[in-house]
């Protein structure tokens, strides 16, 4: 009778041990811990950059609807909100002074975002166009803004000059975002 060679030997059966998945799962954990506040910069980054353009884009509709209408409109923060970290809303002047009609709403939906309004007419989140498509103060002569939005360290700013230009830029990145917010008028 012939017998195989390994016949009295035991094979291993396939798969894995409990120690090996266990093993396994403790690598996963810690290479997760470690790309956690990567992945954590790159979202706020990506999120900051998104509310940053949204932004842009409500100052220039305010702009040229006030152009292109002929009427005041006001970028203020949500009703019942006195800052712009929840969102903001854009606001045409109506026939009559109570009466307003809500152009558009932009609510950025991110818990940590902040956003600072820095601008030649202290002390109010509210920024007006008037029918010739500059931004104007209470007290009638052009107005500049820099919005400032943040969120996990991660910070970009928006930029409206007085004469309506909008620019967008990254402190720390930016040589020139860095120059202008270093100097006293935004």
């Amino acid at each position: 009778m012939d017998t195989p060679v390994d016949a009295g030997r035991h094979r291993r059966p396939d798969g894995q041990t409990l120690v090996e998945l266990v093993v396994g799962v403790v690598i996963l954990g810690l290479l997760s811990a470690a790309a956690y506040p990567v992945f954590s910069g790159l979202l706020a980054r990506q999120q900051v950059t998104l509310a940053a353009d949204r932004l842009a884009m409500s100052l220039a509709l305010a702009r040229a609807t006030a152009l292109s209408r002929r009427i005041e409109v006001t970028l203020q923060p949500l009703p019942g909100e006195a800052t712009l970290n929840a969102g903001w809303q854009l606001v045409t002047a109506g026939a009559y002074p109570d009466a307003q009609a809500v152009l558009s709403v932009v609510e950025p939906g991110m818990p940590c975002l902040s956003v600072t309004l820095r601008q030649t007419a202290r002390g109010t989140n509210v920024l007006k166009f008037l029918p010739v498509g500059y931004s104007r103060s209470e007290q009638g002569g052009f107005q500049a803004a820099t919005f400032t939005l943040g969120c996990r360290g991660q910070q970009r700013q928006v930029r409206l000059g007085a004469q309506g230009r909008i620019r967008l830029c990254t402190p720390g990145r930016d040589p020139d975002c860095d120059a202008a917010e270093s100097a006293e008028t935004p």
